[in-house]
């Protein structure tokens, strides 16, 4: 469960502060020049606790245009809307960039306030009644409750109450267990505390003791207190405000418009959808803007996909090159205003952060942007891991774990070691080493495949090895390659050798069989051939296909051989305990240089171990 945020907006002077002090006896004009301006600069914060113990976070979002940037951190996460409208003065300009604004951000339930109604008669009373319900109609305003507020009949403000309490009965407060994140608005030292961080919890949960991280700084700081409206805590969730006591960092390195939270994403390019405000002029590519987002204000430019400008009320789909780094989630709104003159035009809906250059015709991008901007989280999680994403990461985006099951038992998804790949992606690279195994195969007919290194630098380049490794356990790989002697091969390649090939093969065998255990260099060979290269190619197929085994720099010798030494070797260990070369050359009847060769090689092969010259079984 989580607390609902009920968000208060509206032109200046229409009474907002005065309905939170009746609502909660808090006056949110709490900064001097705020009391001077009579307005709300900064977000104002506080309780509405109901006669039966409940209680939900108030915000007093600013009026005035100057101040317009602040309010995105005030209505993102807003459940439920209180806009007020003075009945002296009706619908102004300001009350409808705010219900623009509100509506790009997202609220879906809310009421209508008329205030002042104490200083108008019932002709004009009923005349902003009727302009308000023409004026909200096809929005989430259409049906909601309109009530009239009058400073000299308390019982209007009781009425207020009472209907809000009903009002927030309806909201669903079930949430998903997402990650702790909040927007840090203000940042201050405490003596004897140290660093204390503050803002309204966005997701998830913070306790004392929590390990969290500072971003885009990366820093790792611990919670060491918590207070929630003046009242110390154990622990703060969603939609509640909160004051961090931090340690492991100075005020001075944290300014408002940092997040503070867990496995959050950062970057400086962002995919959005923009939409436009109705009034707002078009916009070209590369236009300027400022983007209030959270708590922060982050210059950038706007690239449009697919066009080349936006005109009033329309979206689209853009990259936006920002100045600075910004952390974000998936489906996170924002405000767009126009970089000078300073003037909101519209708002972004965050879909991903990218590393891409901006393409403007890039097809696959832009499908995956529409399947962002979808409700279907198990579509979206599908389609980011067919961009070879990180799971992590993925999580990251959407603010929580999304549950794969389905994903899984549809067999669209496999699990390497840590990574998932999705069935197109594992079909598509199945498919480029199939073809890359039969151009090399048209080359190299007497070679069984690639090495696997050369496969993983060529098409596994981002892949753990410990995920690379595991692709070829994939029934659906096994079903057509496989690795042998860490070669990848076609499962159904066969070498079939002509005359020639297999009258070298039988001379090759001739020779190491005349030498056995008195091991010659691969160039004396060379020299003694006829036909050198038939001899080199012949040579290393007996190698691949395990008639030879390499020893070490030019020596090699018939498997066969190696096998036998294996067994006289350990039947004098068995016997005796222990070896050296002189007893070794002894048993194989061969040189000094060989005896030491295949005792190598039985030393690589964990047969035996090797302490200051003598040989003993391994255990």
């Amino acid at each position: 469960m989580r607390d609902i945020v009920v968000g208060m907006a509206g032109h200046i002077d229409h009474g907002k502060t005065t309905v939170v002090k009746y609502l909660t006896g808090v006056d949110t004009d709490t900064l001097p020049e705020e009391k001077s301006r009579g307005m709300t600069i900064n977000l104002g914060f506080t309780q509405i606790k109901f006669d039966d113990g409940s209680r939900v976070g108030l915000i007093d979002v600013p009026g005035h245009e100057k101040f317009i940037k602040n309010m995105s951190a005030g209505v993102s996460g807003v459940d439920y809307l209180l806009m007020v409208i003075a009945c002296d003065d009706g619908i102004m300009p300001q009350t409808e960039e705010h219900f623009q604004i509100l509506k790009l951000f997202g609220v879906k339930k809310g009421m209508i306030l008329l205030t002042k109604r104490d200083l108008v008669d019932e002709k004009r009373y009923e005349e902003v009644k009727k302009q308000c319900r023409e004026y909200f109609k096809g929005s989430f305003l259409e049906n909601s409750p309109l009530l009239p507020l009058s400073i000299i009949d308390i019982e209007s403000y009781n009425t207020l109450k009472n209907l809000l309490k009903d009002e927030l009965k309806k909201i669903d407060l079930e949430e998903k267990e997402r990650y702790f994140r909040m927007d840090i608005d203000r940042v201050f030292s405490v003596k004897g505390f140290g660093c204390v961080v503050t803002g309204t919890v966005k997701s998830g949960k913070i306790s004392i003791g929590d390990t969290l991280t500072i971003y885009p700084q990366n820093k790792m700081v611990k919670v060491k207190g918590l207070e929630s409206h003046g009242e110390k805590k154990d622990s703060i969730g969603t939609g509640n405000r909160c004051a961090i006591n931090l340690a492991g960092i100075e005020s001075s390195e944290i300014k408002r418009g940092d997040i503070i939270g867990k496995s959050i994403l950062t970057g400086d390019r962002i995919e959005c959808k923009l939409t436009l405000l109705e009034n707002s002029p078009k916009i070209k590519n590369n236009h300027r803007i400022r983007l209030n987002i959270g708590t922060d204000e982050i210059i950038g430019r706007v690239k449009i996909y697919e066009k080349n400008y936006i005109l009033a009320g329309e979206s689209a789909f853009v990259q936006i090159d920002l100045e600075e780094v910004l952390g974000g989630v998936l489906k996170e709104r924002g405000i767009v205003r126009n970089y000078s003159p300073i003037s909101t035009i519209g708002g972004i809906e965050l879909l991903d952060f990218s590393k891409k250059e901006f393409n403007r015709k890039d097809i696959k991008q832009i499908e995956l942007l529409k399947v962002l901007s979808q409700e279907d989280n198990e579509k979206k999680v599908e389609e980011l891991i067919k961009t070879d994403r990180e799971l992590e990461d993925i999580f990251s985006l959407f603010g929580e774990k999304i549950s794969l099951k389905n994903l899984i038992e549809a067999k669209k998804i496999f699990l390497l070691d840590k990574k998932y790949i999705h069935r197109d992606i594992l079909l598509e690279k199945i498919s480029i080493i199939v073809d890359e195994l039969e151009k090399f195969y048209s080359e190299n007919r007497l070679m069984r495949g690639i090495l696997k290194s050369q496969i993983k630098e060529r098409y596994f380049k981002d892949y753990s090895l410990k995920d690379y490794n595991k692709f070829f356990d994939l029934d659906l790989v096994k079903e057509k390659i496989i690795v042998v002697n860490e070669l990848v091969a076609l499962k159904e390649f066969k070498i079939r050798l002509n005359k020639e090939e297999k009258d070298m093969k039988e001379e090759i065998f001739s020779y190491y069989k005349e030498q056995k255990f008195n091991l010659k260099p691969y160039s004396y060979y060379l020299k003694v051939t006829k036909d050198k290269n038939l001899f080199e190619q012949v040579h290393r197929y007996m190698v691949e296909e395990g008639f030879i085994q390499y020893l070490e720099e030019e020596y090699y010798i018939l498997n066969g051989y190696l096998k036998e030494s294996t067994k006289l070797i350990k039947n004098f260990l068995e016997k005796n305990g222990k070896i050296q070369v002189k007893e070794a050359k002894e048993v194989l009847n061969n040189s000094r240089d060989s005896s030491i060769l295949i005792l190598r090689k039985l030393d690589a092969l964990k047969v035996t171990k090797n302490i200051d010259g003598i040989r003993m079984l391994r255990e």
